[in-house]
């Protein structure tokens, strides 16, 4: 029973800090947490400094010894919901903060992933 109390009190956490990182930036909504993982859907996003400020706010409830990675769709039809992703939805990524660098890449510049091809 005891264990069954904490499951219920840690799935309260994850509700909480996934609507506590949708508030800052509205046209932001973190679409799931896994771990120190969010998924993000910034439609309205344009600028680095954009994605900069969505990534930190949705990392600054989850991370882990300032270890986070911010997944960013622009598309919420693209975007992923659940981990593992599936490799159309890896490939529609926009954007990844990485918390611990400090560092955003912008997939079509950047490349977001070992492998991936810049557009």
């Amino acid at each position: 029973m005891r264990n069954l109390k904490w499951v219920a009190l840690l799935a309260g956490l994850c509700v909480s800090s996934t609507a506590v990182a949708a508030q800052g930036n509205e046209s932001c909504n973190v679409v799931g947490v896994y771990g120190t993982i969010a998924l993000m859907v910034c439609p309205g996003a344009r600028t680095d400094a954009d994605f900069i400020a969505a990534g930190q706010e949705a990392c600054d409830s989850i991370a882990v010894r300032n270890v986070c990675n911010a997944w960013i769709w622009s598309d919420d039809r693209k975007a992923a919901r659940v981990l593992p992703m599936e490799g159309h939805q890896l490939d529609s990524v926009t954007a990844l903060w990485i918390h611990r660098q400090g560092q955003l890449k912008v997939c079509a510049r950047d490349g977001c992933y070992a492998g991936q091809k810049k557009r």
